[in-house]
This record gives structure tokens, sequence and C-alpha cells, in this order.
């Protein structure tokens, strides 16, 4: 079985992750990563081919009739070489409209997943795209979302009438946090250390975060750099004894050693595609805060591994946090438990069972 995956956001470590467990279950694939000088280059030491032509620009960036152009010039001749039998196209409009290409075309069946940016960015800026999504949307074989919140406001743009092909299936972390055993049950610290992890664009709603600890007085960690508030998060944190900037943590055990340190996890973004650091927090048994309506919010039971609040209300932050405090022990130990299903060779293995579907 071969596979292409059309993927303009190969950067992200995920997709690396997912692809490596795809070829250990013996997937022949290849990656057509289109990037612009910004884009993070692609690992040529990897065990799948990739291909990354540095073809994207500002003009594509404007003008999505050029981008499909362009790309389309830039896989046409890694079509004709790889022969897929499935293609896997990772956003709707930027991946599935090249999808979509090669389908009407040549026939060839293709999985698209659905990422918060088509939605908060593609038709919010661009709505007029939406009948060009209905379009692919009609012609995907299945369509993947990788959290319930996400499919919610996907219905709500789009309505039910793709249900039958729709599927939920939640990223993965590395596997290196669920090797790592949480350490056994210890007391609280006072005040609670809260721990955030991100980077500090406008939609991660940090400074939030900081009224959090203003009004109770918890130790709030900030791990990440990079955003549009950085410097403003930064002069709010250092006029506050409680608040730690600790900026880009780059070693990944150092980052596994904060999380166990750490009391609880607290992300309220106002938008959210998933959320990887909620399910990496939880492995190692901090309870977490974070959004409702967006990214993991609808994989968990509200109070099994902490709560959902609304991201503008510190109030309901504080009611978090409290009832989490009240029942640590039973949440901490839940956290751990259901991070355990967001292994990437589960994740892998229903990816593969779909793919089997389409070619049989």
């Amino acid at each position: 079985m071969k596979v292409d995956h059309i993927c303009v956001n190969y950067g992200a470590e995920l997709f690396q992750e997912l692809f490596m467990e795809l070829h250990n279950k013996k997937i022949v694939q290849s990656v057509f990563y289109p990037r612009n000088s910004k884009h993070r280059k692609a690992n040529p030491e990897v065990a799948f081919r990739i291909d990354s032509p540095m073809v994207l620009s500002l003009r594509t960036r404007v003008s999505f009739s050029w981008k499909r152009r362009i790309m389309r010039q830039g896989y046409d001749p890694l079509f004709h070489r790889n022969k897929p039998d499935i293609l896997h196209a990772h956003t709707l409009f930027s991946d599935g409209s090249l999808a979509n290409y090669y389908y009407e075309k040549y026939d060839t069946p293709f999985v698209v997943a659905i990422r918060s940016s088509d939605l908060d960015v593609f038709l919010k800026f661009k709505p007029w795209l939406k009948r060009y999504g209905l379009q692919i949307l009609e012609n995907a074989r299945y369509i993947v979302f990788i959290s319930p919140s996400l499919k919610r406001k996907f219905l709500r743009e789009f309505g039910s009438r793709f249900e039958s092909k729709s599927m939920i299936i939640p990223n993965g972390i590395s596997q290196s946090y669920l090797e790592s055993v949480p350490p056994k049950m210890r007391g609280l610290h006072t005040p609670l250390e809260v721990l955030y992890v991100g980077s500090f664009l406008k939609r991660k709603n940090v400074p939030a975060l900081i009224k959090l600890s203003d009004k109770t007085g918890v130790k709030l960690s900030l791990v990440g750099g990079g955003g549009t508030e950085e410097k403003k998060v930064r002069h709010l944190s250092a006029k506050s004894d409680k608040i730690t900037y600790l900026g880009r943590i780059e070693d990944p055990s150092k980052l596994l050693e904060l999380y166990r340190q750490s009391d609880i996890f607290v992300m309220v973004s106002k938008r959210e595609t998933f959320g990887l650091v909620y399910i990496e927090a939880m492995s190692q048994g901090l309870p977490v805060i974070y959004s409702k309506n967006t990214g993991i919010d609808g994989l968990f039971e509200q109070g099994s591994v902490g709560y959902g609040v609304n991201p503008g209300s510190v109030p309901e932050m504080i009611e978090g946090v409290d009832r989490i405090v009240a029942d640590y022990e039973e949440i901490s130990h839940t956290c751990v438990s259901e991070a355990r299903q967001f292994n990437w060779s589960s994740i892998a293995e229903r990816y593969l069972r779909i793919y089997k579907k389409i070619v049989s």
C-alpha cells in the first residue's frame, strides 16, 4: 500500500511521529511538504521520502488560486513518480484542494483532516472558499477531526451531511512522556505551583493566567516564547514575585522534570486545534484547566482530568483550581491513565484501518 501525504504543516513534530509509526506498520509513504523560507526544513534522515520544495510565498498567502496552482506544479511529477494508492491531505483547504484535484482527474481516493486554521482562518477571512470546501468534503473518502470540539465547530459551519464518513482521531504525544513513570503522590505545594507551556500569541490568552496568579497568589511558571504578546507577558511577569518567566526550554528532559515538579497545568486559549501540552502534563499526573469549546474539550468528562472553563473568566479558573485541589489524588491518577491512550502506535493503527478500508 502506498500513501502520499500532502502536508503544508509537516514542520510540526507530531506529523513526523505519526508517519514514522505508519512506516513501522509497513506503509510505503512519501511526503509532499511545500514550504516558504520561514518553514522548518525537513529532516532528510527519516525512513520515508520527503519532497520539500520552497514554492510558497507572500503571493501564495494572498491568492489561494495561485497557491493551488503552484502546489500542483510542485507535486504533479511526484504524483506520477509515486503512483499512490491513497492521498492523505492534512488540512481541508491547502492540502485538500490538491488531493481533490487528483481525485477528480485520476480517481485517486483521499482522506482529509480538518484543522482549526481551516475554520478559524480560511473561512473567516476567505468565506468564498466554503463552496470549494464542500466540493472537497463531498469527494473525500473519510474526514478526520482531532477533537470533538473541532467537529462541533465544523458541524455548525457545514451541518451533519458528512457524518457517515467522519471520525475523531486525536494526536499523540512523544513516547518519552509515556515511558516516564510519574512520581508517587506527594503533598501539594503551598502556594500551588501552576504551569503554562506554549507560545505567547494573543489567542493563547496568557495574561488571563497572570490575573489568576494575582487574584489567588498561586505561583505561575511560564515556559515558551514567540508571539505578538511576548513583550507584554514578560513585562507583566516582571511585576510579580509569584510569576517565573522561564522562556523556551528545548531540552525534553528538563521540560519533563518541570511537569513533574508542578501541581496543575493551565492553558485557556481562545482557540486551539488540540493542545498536546495538555496530554503531556496529564501523563505526569498534572490535572488540567482547559478552554471550553476548543482544544481537548469533549475528549474527557468534565472533572475527570480537570475542568473546562470559559477562557475569559478568571472566576471559573479559580473555581476549577479549587475543585481540583479538593479531589487532587483521584484526578491526578485519572490523568495518568487517560494519557496512555495517546500513544502514536495506537493512533497510527486507526489510520491504517482507514487505509485498508479504502484500498479494499
